[in-house]
């Protein structure tokens, strides 16, 4: 059963090092975000916490309770009157799966010359987030948008979409 642990301020990394060395299956999910360097001006990646401050662990039995109380970096499981409340499995599956796909992940725009005609692409943000469209042609002079069609809608009409919505699909 899967139980979520608050850790130390900054302490995070820690935890789970420390979790992994007695033996209990932690997690504590991520944000990837590009960020510009102000001097230099050049992009890296760099990784955040999801959840700053708590990570989930696989937690059996009275056991792991116990070892959780001589930790270091570990100060509460988080529960109510009735004591920690447990997380399910598969919650905790799909929010690593969802990690994993880049669902968190906080990119810089792409270029537009990488929106060409006929490219399949994914809507991030708006009313029509997590739908996918065709590209048919970039829009104005700057090039900051692309007119697309949007798959799986019966009405097959060219909209207009900004760059920094979209995202390349396979």
């Amino acid at each position: 059963m899967w139980f979520v642990l608050r850790t130390a301020p900054g302490r995070q990394s820690l935890a789970l090092d420390e979790l992994e060395a007695i033996g209990i299956d932690a997690i504590a999910p991520v944000i990837r975000r590009e960020v510009m360097h102000f001097q230099t001006k050049s992009w890296s990646m760099r990784r955040f916490p999801l959840f700053s401050g708590y990570v989930f662990a696989c937690l059996h039995g009275e056991a792991d309770f116990d070892a959780l109380r001589k930790m270091d970096h570990v100060q509460a499981v988080l529960g109510g009157s009735d004591g920690p409340i447990p997380i399910p499995t598969q919650n905790v599956i799909a929010l690593c799966e969802a990690q994993n796909r880049g669902e968190y992940d906080i990119m810089r725009p792409p270029v537009a010359a990488s929106f060409a005609a006929d490219v399949r692409v994914r809507i991030e943000s708006g009313p029509l987030a997590g739908a996918y469209a065709r590209v048919t042609r970039a829009k104005g002079s700057g090039k900051r948008a692309v007119m697309a069609i949007i798959e799986n809608v019966e009405n097959m009409r060219e909209i207009e979409l900004r760059i920094a919505n979209l995202r390349l699909a396979a």
